[in-house]
């Protein structure tokens, strides 16, 4: 079975968040999250970090990917969609999850347009709640 990244609708992502076979990820860094907000229900697992001003690497992604979507595994027809800031990065995270999860009947979706599609929308965000 050949696995693609399908694209998704910012309102694709927000019906998938009360969807019990679907789960939403985030991968915006923890900075972009507390500048936009977040979106109630999806996982933040943010795809890069900001460390001495530069982009780096999330050694810990896969890890809190599979910790995500573990109670999933098997179901079939289970659902990912991957937002970031305007579909970029979510991207990368997406292809990430199809080499990582393999074929173990997961749909994966970019949301199109990212956070920034998402607030143009006027769809839901509340003030991130993150540690210092």
């Amino acid at each position: 079975m050949s696995h693609v990244i399908k694209e998704a609708t910012c309102q694709q992502a927000l019906a998938a968040l009360g969807d019990r076979d679907s789960v939403v990820i985030d991968v915006r860094c923890q900075e972009e999250y507390a500048l936009y907000g977040q979106i109630a229900g999806a996982h933040l697992i943010p795809w890069k970090l900001i460390r001495d001003d530069a982009l780096v690497d999330n050694q810990h992604f896969h890890r809190e990917l599979k910790n995500a979507v573990s109670n999933c595994k098997g179901m079939g027809g289970f659902k990912l969609y991957f937002i970031c800031g305007s579909g970029n990065r979510s991207c990368d995270a997406a292809e990430c999850a199809l080499d990582m999860l393999g074929d173990d009947g997961y749909e994966v979706y970019n949301v199109v347009g990212g956070i920034d599609e998402w607030v143009c929308n006027g769809l839901p965000t509340s003030p991130a709640a993150l540690s210092a």
